[in-house]
């Protein structure tokens, strides 16, 4: 794990923590008129993604490095908060909901 990786997730953390601490874990809606709604809104763990490096990191001249590669997969699979992902996987992930809408339109 890198110096850079460690301290993002450090970083996104406290952000959650922090933003946790400012807002109160149950809240009672109010209407506009000040008047409760009757419902209630409660807070939990929000989710938080890193966003960092990219797969290619893991290719060498003949290959995948398997050690790195391995290794990172093991660590990020172990770290439930924040879920990393690289800027290449979420590149595919927008670009599979963008096709699905697509074809979903062509199918209407």
């Amino acid at each position: 794990m890198s110096d850079e990786l460690a301290g993002a997730i450090a970083q996104v953390q406290g952000s959650v923590q922090v933003s946790l601490a400012s807002i109160r874990s149950r809240l009672d809606v109010k209407g506009e008129d000040g008047a409760p709604t009757g419902e209630t809104l409660f807070f939990y763990q929000p989710r938080s993604f890193l966003v960092i490096g990219s797969l290619a990191e893991f290719r060498a001249a003949h290959g995948i490095n398997e050690e790195k590669y391995s290794s990172f997969e093991l660590f990020r699979r172990s770290v439930s908060a924040p879920e990393i992902i690289t800027f290449d996987e979420l590149l595919e992930r927008a670009r599979f909901i963008v096709e699905a809408g697509e074809q979903e339109r062509q199918d209407a």
